[in-house]
């Protein structure tokens, strides 16, 4: 990987998957107007695993990772699905915004997971960001909405695929070293696919009947939200480090806040605006006070 030292230019690309990816709670939502959440994931990871499986043949690399590492895969295809799932039923008791503001506590999640599994740790600073951060996810979950009479569950539920994230991403970590990120996502992807659909068939997969805007949906958080971003975010990251690419992080929530406001006409409220604010703030102070231990364990 280059290093960041002598990169040079603006990390755009991570830009790009940032509002992408803070954009596609708004569409979930609208797709799920016909489809199930097993449908919804399972179709977007299936159009989006074949897109990555398209690139990668284009660019003459191996599609699948080695087969000492597919049983680790499979797990991590399992732990993805879940992830969505929890992240798509939550969906339909908690507003998008709530959702984008949440999920910006998972820099947290994993700072926190890497001190328990991994041979990290936090200084002072980092501590402090931890508490921080949570009383921003309070503050969005204390503000009620109207419009969701069990959005206390739903904020649970984002709240959890926080864990969820950082149960894959700690798990992955040893995987992309051996494979490279983008063969262990595709792997990834077609498992979840796999599982999500399989999980439709008890659940359904269509609940209306199908419009152009939910095939226009499907087209966004697949094509775009699973394919296109996680391309340019390993682009970026190679290019400017994790570091410089990971920055950009920091706007998802706001994407997420304008996004559910503009498709969906949520209503933006002082607490998720004070509470992304926070969780922002408690992130940022968790960056810097997060130092890798230098000993001899293994991570």
């Amino acid at each position: 990987m280059i290093g960041e030292e002598g990169n040079h230019g603006w990390p755009w690309q991570s830009l790009v998957s940032v509002v992408v990816w803070g954009m596609s709670f708004a569409f979930v939502r609208t797709a799920m107007d016909v489809l199930t959440p097993a449908g919804v994931v399972g179709m977007r990871l299936l159009i989006g695993s074949a897109v990555l499986m398209v690139f990668l043949r284009w660019r003459g690399s191996p599609i699948w990772p080695v087969r000492a590492d597919v049983g680790r895969c499979v797990f991590l295809g399992v732990v993805l699905a879940v992830h969505l799932l929890i992240q798509a039923y939550g969906l339909n008791y908690t507003s998008a915004i709530s959702t984008g503001v949440i999920i910006g506590f998972v820099p947290v999640s994993l700072a926190i997971g890497a001190f328990l599994f991994q041979g990290h740790r936090m200084a002072g600073a980092g501590w402090l960001g931890v508490l921080v951060a949570t009383g921003g996810v309070v503050l969005v979950a204390l503000d009620r909405n109207p419009e969701f009479e069990r959005a206390t569950f739903g904020d649970l539920l984002q709240l959890s695929s926080c864990v969820t994230w950082t149960i894959y991403t700690l798990s992955a970590a040893a995987v992309v070293v051996r494979n490279g990120a983008m063969r262990v996502t595709v792997f990834a992807m077609v498992v979840a696919s796999i599982t999500s659909l399989g999980l439709s068939l008890v659940t359904g997969l269509v609940n209306g009947v199908l419009t152009w805007r939910v095939l226009a949906d499907l087209g966004f958080l697949g094509v775009l939200c699973s394919a296109l971003a996680y391309v340019m975010w390993f682009i970026a990251q190679r290019r400017h480090g994790p570091t410089r690419a990971g920055s950009m992080i920091y706007f998802q929530p706001f994407v997420s806040i304008a996004a559910g406001a503009a498709i969906l006409g949520e209503r933006v409220t002082t607490g998720a605006v004070v509470g992304g604010a926070v969780v922002l703030g408690g992130v940022y102070l968790v960056s810097i006070g997060t130092r890798r231990v230098r000993s001899g364990r293994i991570s």
